[in-house]
């Protein structure tokens, strides 16, 4: 028997990443996935485009597979993947720890729920808060560290098809931020996605295309 998610059994997302608040767009992120109520795959691509591409061209691709719980995504292994090598984060839930490839290889404590960094972004869609806030331990391909996630309300946001409502979701860590507006009607699918670094740099990612299919092959758009 399938565990039933809102998360529809495929989907594709394309993403414009825009540097700072000047709309100057750097390049594309395009979020793939699969899910069949048992096991998930996730694929995420983030490369430079245009003029960019030229000055400082970059790709970067993460991979978080797992199964399908009544709570949501378990990550089994997450892989990032980008030119100066591939890095993953092993997820041996049994045992309770996390093992790391980079570096000298080594395990952690793997705290109950832990997302990686792709997978918590779907986490999060899945599980939103209306309001107050969660706590995610998330996994790097290094580390283990503890995010709390604030419920910022509700808000009407613009993508390519036109004005959505969308749940807006924060956390901070710092100077360093993620910002996360998800489909406010189901199937709650990321719309945009905010990054503002430790150098107080801020991208941004912003839904322009969304193909989604119900396990019935059904395609549908938020």
């Amino acid at each position: 028997q399938p565990t039933a998610i809102d998360l529809p059994a495929k989907g594709r997302i394309r993403f414009a990443v825009i540097r700072g608040d000047q709309n100057f767009v750097v390049g594309q992120a395009i979020h793939e996935w699969r899910q069949d109520g048992f096991t998930y795959i996730l694929r995420g691509v983030v490369e430079t485009t245009g003029l960019a591409s030229l000055f400082r061209p970059a790709r970067i691709v993460q991979v978080s597979e797992g199964t399908v719980t009544a709570a949501g995504l378990r990550p089994a292994e997450f892989r990032t993947e980008r030119g100066t090598g591939t890095e993953s984060a092993r997820f041996d839930w049994d045992d309770g720890k996390v093992v790391f490839s980079a570096g000298n290889p080594r395990e952690l404590a793997l705290p109950p729920g832990t997302q990686d960094l792709l997978s918590m972004i779907y986490q999060m869609a899945l599980a939103a808060p209306i309001e107050g806030a969660v706590d995610l331990p998330i996994a790097t391909t290094r580390k283990v560290e503890r995010y709390r996630f604030e419920a910022l309300g509700e808000e009407t946001i613009a993508v390519k098809s036109g004005d959505v409502r969308a749940l807006h979701l924060r956390t901070r860590s710092g100077v360093e931020a993620t910002e996360i507006w998800v489909a406010a009607i189901p199937p709650r699918v990321p719309l945009k996605i905010r990054y503002l670094d430790r150098k107080g740099d801020q991208y941004e990612q912003v839904a322009e295309e969304v193909d989604l299919a119900s396990s019935s092959g059904e395609k549908g758009r938020p």
